[in-house]
């Protein structure tokens, strides 16, 4: 890692790092500007490895949003670090192939702009697993796949919080049919595609597809949405 021990017992990481290695469901850790939180296993892992590579890429950014992040309630500000240093290191990749990008953050939204076209997420309308999947590790960045999204119309089965439609929108989708199962997660990714201006490119459907009759809770957490199948 590129800190120090020093300053990762300083911070509180070694001791939650030694718990994440453990195995453990929650790590205590203290936060620069937010303070000690309680973090699940999974948001600590990410929170972790975001900051490490998209300090190679923008060492200040990971400190300017930490700042950012303190105006937010203590167990808010994890989450919603996560969101935009995952937003930051997709920039920073589309940044190294020449494209014009701009991270736009506030406590309200994480925002990304690639060549004049905008997203925007509100962090507590967003399950950080697909997310990250989306923006960080880059599941759907296949060049095949991306060519061919251009000026073309996308029915987005299973759109979670709407990560994946707006992701598309970014890469030149015309329209996107967003369809989610799950009302409180359906009503994240219309707060999504709301404040990404997007409405006129994205329509979320909440319903289900299957070839039998499910049932659907209403209250499912938006956290551990991406492994509902059925109820």
């Amino acid at each position: 890692m590129a800190l120090s021990v020093r300053k990762l017992v300083e911070r509180g990481w070694l001791t939650a790092l030694l718990g994440y290695l453990a195995k453990r469901e929650e790590l205590s850790v203290r936060l620069k500007y937010i303070g000690d939180v309680r973090l699940r296993r999974t948001t600590f892992g990410a929170l972790a490895i975001t900051t490490y590579y998209v300090s190679k890429c923008w060492p200040k950014l990971p400190e300017e949003l930490a700042r950012i992040g303190r105006l937010l309630k203590p167990q808010e500000g994890p989450l919603w670090l996560v969101t935009a240093l995952s937003l930051a290191s997709y920039a920073c990749r589309l940044q190294a192939s020449g494209n014009r990008v701009l991270i736009d953050v506030s406590p309200e939204r994480v925002g990304l702009e690639v060549n004049g076209i905008s997203v925007a997420f509100n962090h507590s309308c967003v399950n950080i697993g697909t997310f990250i999947q989306t923006f960080e590790e880059s599941e759907y960045e296949v060049p095949e796949v991306l060519s061919g999204l251009k000026g073309r119309d996308v029915i987005d089965v299973g759109a979670n919080v709407g990560e994946t439609a707006l992701y598309f929108v970014l890469n030149g989708a015309r329209k996107v049919i967003a369809v989610e199962p799950l009302p409180n997660v359906a009503k994240c990714a219309e707060e999504n595609v709301k404040l990404s201006g997007a409405t006129d490119k994205v329509k979320v459907i909440n319903a289900a597809l299957s070839n039998e009759p499910v049932g659907v809770p209403c209250d499912y957490d938006v956290s551990s949405s991406a492994f509902f199948l059925h109820a």
